[in-house]
C-alpha cells in the first residue's frame, strides 16, 4: 500500500482553498446590493460619486444626465426644492421632464427645509431604491443634501455605524470642520441611531 504524504498536497490544498474562498467573495460581492462602504469619484463630472449601483451629486446638467442613462441609471431622485427647481429650469431645462423623456423614473424629494430632515425622508428614499431595479442618481445642487441623506439612509437601513457612514460621507460631499479647527478626528455615537 502506498503511502499519501500530506505534505506534498498541502501547497495545492491551499491553492484551492484560496481559489474558493476567491470565488466566493466575488460571487457575493457582484450579487450584493450596494453597500455604501466604497465610493469612487467620476473623472471629468463634477461632485457625482458612485457608490455600488447609486449616484451622489450635485445639481446634472444635460451631457451628464445622458452619461448617467448610458449607465443604466433608471431612477433620479431629485432633493431641490420646487423654487430651486423653477430656478434652475429658467436658466437651464426642466428636469423632470427631461427626465421622463429620456425613459427614467424622477422622484421630487424635497429637503431643504428644516421639517424636510426626517426619518421618514430616509425611509422614502429606502422605498424608492427598493422599488427601482436599475441604478439610481440622488442629487440636490451642490451634493451636500445628498451625502447627507445618503449617509443617513445607511445608518438607518443599512445599520452602519456613524463613524462608518461618516467615513463613506468625507469621501464624497460630508465635511465636519470641527475636526480641521481641532486637528483631532471626531467619534460619533448616537443611541438609537439605526432604529
Amino acid at each position: 500500500m502506498r503511502k499519501i504524504r500530506i505534505h506534498h498536497w498541502l501547497p495545492v490544498l491551499f491553492a484551492l482553498a484560496g481559489l474558493l474562498a476567491w470565488y466566493t467573495v466575488g460571487t457575493a460581492a457582484a450579487q450584493s446590493p450596494a453597500t455604501g462602504d466604497t465610493v469612487v469619484k467620476i473623472a471629468n463630472i463634477k461632485d457625482l460619486f458612485q457608490t455600488g449601483d447609486v449616484f451622489i451629486g450635485g445639481q446634472p446638467n444635460l451631457e451628464t444626465l445622458r452619461w448617467l442613462k448610458a449607465q443604466g441609471v433608471a431612477l433620479v431622485v431629485n432633493l431641490r426644492s420646487e423654487a430651486e427647481n423653477k430656478e434652475f429650469a429658467s436658466t437651464s431645462f426642466t428636469e423632470e421632464s427631461l427626465v421622463k423623456e429620456m425613459g427614467m423614473t424622477y422622484l421630487p424629494l424635497p429637503v431643504g427645509e428644516k421639517d424636510s430632515y426626517t426619518p421618514r425622508t430616509v425611509d422614502r428614499l429606502a422605498e424608492a431604491l427598493s422599488a427601482n431595479s436599475g441604478k439610481v442618481l440622488v442629487h440636490c445642487a451642490s451634493g451636500v443634501r445628498a451625502t447627507h441623506l445618503w449617509m443617513a439612509y445607511l445608518v438607518r437601513h443599512r445599520s452602519r455605524s456613524l463613524n462608518e457612514v461618516a467615513a463613506v460621507g468625507k469621501q464624497m460631499k460630508f465635511t465636519f470642520p470641527v475636526e480641521d479647527f481641532l486637528g483631532v478626528k471626531v467619534s460619533f455615537s448616537a443611541e438609537n441611531a439605526a432604529k
